[in-house]
């Protein structure tokens, strides 16, 4: 499905849903039913994720914590089916606990969705930490899935983005601090107190970043003869990696000109670096004009790798420069240089962990357009934000690093 017709199907059908529920959450509240199951201990934790794959990258630390507060409980994780091996990539989950629904279409959602519920109620799900930002369908789901203790994000005296009244654990979503704490915040406040309003008021610093992933020699020279294969004149040299995909936000993208003269400036400066295009199927056209600059040193990998075969590109190149997307978290788990486009959202929120990571943000007054606030939609159609990012100063902050 398309981004805007999710929007539209969380709008129309989630507020009546959300309505419907919360009145049957009351009725039960008015015969007892509230706060049944709450003393009882934690067993069974499901995290729910839904449509971003960095956030899963963002999302380790509260699985680590989960596992630190709640020893002997059972970790379990639900995402859409194409991206779970953002999970799988950071091997803290059997592969069994990871629990997908197909985003395809509205139908595969509905039958995914059904069958996701199935499978949660199955395994006795417990306690639900619902990590959207005000997605009306996951708090259906968590509602749903008949845990007894649901957490999530709650507007409070927020206008808008009315998502029921069925929460047991009503959590303050703060938008001045990084999403990883925030996400930390859902996890701290199973040991708040319930009567707590709003929640978390802890102070939370420790964020657990997720592990260095490191590639073996054979994946490393799996990954070399692939792109020697796309390309038969690379044979060895440096290498910097493109991302111009913009993931679920085309409003991201810094424009596939810009990276375009940027490849052509590295190239001319650097003969020993070899350019490689990443991404997914809509990045197909974007590398085919890129790769005009120089047929002989650039390198089309879009569609052609597996999450972890990107994972094994990083590891053997020196430089990724990417909009603000999945591909920027993922490079946190290699020692690559993080070089990551922000405007619509900012660097504040949503910047990788770790200390390999390089924000270039104009800072323009507009920016951040895009939130939890307004279900990440901006009326913005000219991003003036990147567009005022020049070649040459991101170059500048490039040559840092290739010398």
């Amino acid at each position: 499905m398309k981004v805007d017709l999710m929007r539209r199907v969380d709008y129309w059908a989630g507020i009546p849903i959300c309505f419907s529920l919360t009145v049957v959450h009351k009725l039960g509240a008015l015969l007892g039913f509230k706060k049944r199951g709450l003393k009882k201990p934690v067993k069974n934790i499901m995290f729910i994720e839904l449509s971003e794959m960095g956030s899963a990258i963002l999302a380790y630390s509260s699985l680590q914590k989960a596992k630190e507060l709640f020893p002997d409980a059972n970790i379990y994780f639900l995402i859409f089916a194409q991206n779970q091996d953002s999970v799988h990539v950071l091997k803290t989950l059997p592969r069994e606990n990871v629990i997908t629904i197909s985003s395809k279409s509205l139908f595969a959602f509905a039958t995914g969705t059904i069958s996701a519920l199935w499978k949660i109620r199955k395994k006795k799900i417990d306690t639900i930490i619902d990590l959207e930002l005000f997605s009306r369908a996951t708090s259906i789901l968590s509602y749903l899935s008949g845990a007894k203790r649901r957490v999530g994000y709650y507007n409070f005296y927020s206008e808008g983005l009315y998502r029921g009244k069925f929460l047991t654990h009503n959590v303050e979503y703060n938008p001045h601090q990084h999403i990883a704490i925030n996400f930390l915040n859902l996890v701290y406040a199973l040991k708040a107190p319930i009567d707590q309003v709003p929640m978390l008021k802890q102070i939370v610093k420790d964020i657990p970043v997720a592990p260095r992933i490191e590639s073996s020699d054979e994946e490393r020279k799996n990954i070399l003869d692939k792109m020697k294969k796309v390309n038969p004149n690379f044979e060895s040299g440096r290498i910097v990696v493109m991302n111009t995909n913009a993931g679920l936000l085309p409003l991201r993208a810094w424009g596939v000109d810009n990276y375009a003269k940027l490849a052509k400036k590295i190239l001319d400066t650097y003969p020993d670096i070899y350019i490689t295009i990443m991404g997914v199927k809509e990045a197909t056209r974007d590398a085919e004009y890129i790769c005009k600059v120089a047929p002989d040193r650039c390198i089309d990998l879009t569609t052609r790798t597996t999450l972890k075969e990107v994972v094994d590109l990083f590891n053997v190149s020196e430089v990724l420069i990417t909009n603000d997307s999945g591909p920027a978290h993922f490079a946190s788990l290699t020692p690559i240089k993080n070089f990551v486009f922000f405007g619509p959202e900012t660097p504040k929120l949503y910047a990788p962990l770790g200390d390999n990571f390089v924000s270039i943000y104009s800072n323009m007054s507009c920016s951040p357009c895009v939130s939890a606030y307004n279900h990440r939609k901006s009326p913005c159609t000219d991003n003036k934000c990147l567009q005022v990012i020049t070649v040459d100063s991101v170059f500048e902050k490039i040559k840092s690093v290739l010398g």
